[in-house]
């Protein structure tokens, strides 16, 4: 028996254009789960998460506008890929479609080559992304991704520790915030979302950064590049590791990322491993760690990682 190329969730209000998207799908070796309205979907995705959704745009009581913002709102399917289906072609409502959390649209009347394509790439990328993003967890870096506006599309567990800890700073202090913002923060403290959407706004430059200071521990947001389509990669740095890196880059005069690559060698991280924490390749690891190990004076990394060691030991 073949295994299923994934999960399809179709939701449209039209029974015939379930009927006919159902067929083509399940010939192409897909499991296809179906709903008729944006309440059914996001209950039936609750229970059975699917790996890419077909979401039609015009629908009664909830429309595919809304039944995108409640996935988005929902820690668990917000990072489901959404392609939108509909007969709208305005601008508008492409834009209106994207700024719901949709990754892609397609017209109707439905060209099935053309829609099995687009599912094939984003279910590629949804799986990628879920991939790079368990590493990411694995080695307890606080990443997350927002669209242009700033609002939250996911993150690992470390960068939702930090969240918490600063949401929690800020009802402590009796922060408050605006129903407009509130719609909009999904989840990010209203101190950090209000200049990293004015910040993303200006198209910042791959690995440049943020620093926020509204919180008891000033924190760096390095821009890490974009993934999927309108998700900006981004990395939390609190000032404790910030500080130590740059101590560590004064004492040997290294450069900021060959620091960055020796405190991570001081960790036990391989090669591997650092390039997947600093968004580089592990040949281009291997590289500043040449340098790095020529300006410290060593021959191997063990040595290297006990000087710098024996370094943080004296701060």
């Amino acid at each position: 028996m073949l295994q299923a190329n994934g999960v399809i969730l179709i939701v449209d209000d039209s029974a015939e254009s379930l009927g006919m998207l159902n067929t083509a799908l399940v010939m192409e070796n897909y499991t296809v789960l179906v709903a008729m309205d944006g309440v059914q979907a996001v209950s039936i995705a609750e229970k059975i998460q699917p790996d890419v959704v077909l979401m039609d745009a015009i629908m009664p009581h909830m429309d595919g506008f809304d039944t995108c913002l409640a996935f988005k709102a929902n820690s668990d399917l917000m990072d489901i890929p959404i392609i939108f289906m509909t007969g709208l072609s305005e601008t508008e409502h492409v834009v209106r479609a994207f700024e719901a959390g949709g990754v892609d649209y397609v017209n109707k009347p439905i060209k099935l080559e053309e829609l099995l394509v687009r599912i094939r790439v984003h279910l590629n990328n949804s799986r990628l992304t879920r991939s790079a993003r368990t590493a990411l967890d694995g080695l307890g870096q606080a990443a997350l991704a927002c669209n242009r506006l700033g609002s939250l599309m996911w993150c690992t567990q470390s960068a939702r520790d930090l969240l918490d800890t600063w949401q929690h700073e800020e009802d402590s202090h009796g922060s408050t915030i605006s129903d407009i913002d509130r719609s909009n923060t999904d989840r990010l403290p209203t101190g950090l979302y209000r200049p990293l959407k004015q910040w993303l706004a200006k198209d910042p430059e791959k690995h440049s950064f943020l620093t926020i200071k509204t919180y008891s521990n000033p924190i760096q947001i390095r821009f890490l590049g974009l993934g999927l389509p309108g998700e900006y990669l981004l990395k939390l740095v609190e000032e404790d590791e910030l500080g130590l890196r740059n101590r560590i880059r004064d004492r040997f005069e290294l450069t900021d990322r060959e620091a960055e690559v020796l405190l991570w060698l001081s960790r036990g991280k391989t090669n591997r491993d650092i390039g997947q924490i600093l968004s580089m390749s592990p040949r281009t690891v291997n590289k500043h760690l040449e340098q790095v190990f020529k300006k410290l004076g060593v021959e191997n990394r063990t040595s290297a990682a006990a000087l710098s060691l024996q370094y943080e030991s004296t701060l």
